[in-house]
């Protein structure tokens, strides 16, 4: 039986496909099925209810896991991972429980614009499990529904 998982927007910003980004691993959807957001802004928040499953070292990227054991990447950046953390500030840790809309992190877009790429690629790890989906690419507001994911 199906189950739904509702995202919501975790950055203000333009929704874009993941097809249509200059990153081989998310445009392929090796890294999993989503979005990607051109960010308005330097707010990151929780899509999703669950848990900080996942900080990485750098800063750039962390993942959340519902109560089913999916987890969503919020990839912050693309080749953000060079900055090894410098520009980003976490307001959570790993294990932590979080709300969607609940504060994950802040990064300075403008740094980040002028030494990677803003892109932020937000996607379910768990691909496989994706059996359908609908998102509204007219979402520009963070904290707003923007996402429909059909679970198996």
């Amino acid at each position: 039986m199906s189950k739904v998982l509702t995202m919501v927007l975790p950055i203000n910003g333009t929704l874009i496909h993941l097809t249509d980004i200059n990153d081989y691993l998310f445009n392929k959807k090796i890294m999993g099925e989503g979005v990607a957001i051109e960010p308005a802004d330097g707010e990151v928040f929780s899509p999703i209810d669950g848990k900080v499953a996942l900080i990485y070292k750098a800063k750039h990227a962390i993942a959340i896991e519902n109560e089913d054991g999916i987890k969503v990447l919020i990839h912050v950046g693309l080749d953000s991972a060079k900055l090894d953390g410098k520009g980003f500030a976490l307001y959570v840790k790993e294990g932590d429980a979080v709300k969607a809309g609940d504060k994950l992190l802040s990064f300075d877009r403008d740094f980040l614009e002028k030494n990677a790429s803003i892109t932020t690629p937000v996607v379910i790890t768990e691909s496989e499990r994706v059996k359908n989906y609908d998102i509204d690419y007219s979402v520009k507001k963070s904290g707003l529904e923007f996402a429909k994911f059909y679970i198996d």
